[in-house]
């Protein structure tokens, strides 16, 4: 499997787990449990201080779960689309400081993931949360950054509410 490297804010390794054709890791680990793990053949690049850029593509989390709220016992808004703005977006189940993307759903943790935005790819790291995130039905390890492809499934924390694909936008 070949590796890719992207640059987080706190990026300490490179791990190599497995996952389906359409969630294959390509980059880092935002903690240092998987050091031992480190690929050799991996080079990590590290950019402090650059500058964030803006970028030509956009992309679109597109609702497409179920949209059915009985497993949950209470009435919630339905998530509609998201276009993915900035180059760093928090997905959590309310909007603050830190949370730029809101799925105001129940299962979705406080701060639940984290999507960094390329023109090239879309990573998402699972940001411990408590209900998972998922691409194309496997659980992310918490931590790892893995590259949703387009035309992928994400699901944060609820498959009936939470569940997108993603798409890139035609400028």
């Amino acid at each position: 499997a070949r590796l890719r490297t992207y640059t987080m804010l706190a990026m300490c390794s490179v791990a190599s787990t497995r996952l389906s054709a359409k969630a294959r890791l390509r980059g880092v680990s935002i903690g240092n449990s998987s050091a031992a793990r480190r690929s050799p053949s991996a080079v990590v690049r590290q950019s402090r201080g650059e500058s964030l850029r803006v970028f030509a593509a956009r992309w679109l989390l597109k609702n497409c779960g179920p949209k059915t709220i009985e497993h949950l016992g209470e009435d919630v808004e339905i998530p509609g689309d998201f276009e993915l703005k900035g180059p760093r977006v928090v997905v959590g189940r309310q909007a603050s400081e830190s949370v730029s993307l809101e799925i105001a759903v129940p299962t979705v943790s406080g701060a639940h993931a984290m999507l960094e935005v390329s023109d090239d790819a879309v990573m998402v790291t699972d940001l411990s949360s408590t209900n998972g995130t998922f691409i194309e039905g496997e659980e992310l390890q918490a931590g790892i950054a893995y590259e949703i492809e387009e035309g992928s499934e994400v699901i944060f924390g609820d498959e009936f509410l939470a569940c997108f694909e993603l798409l890139r936008l035609k400028n």
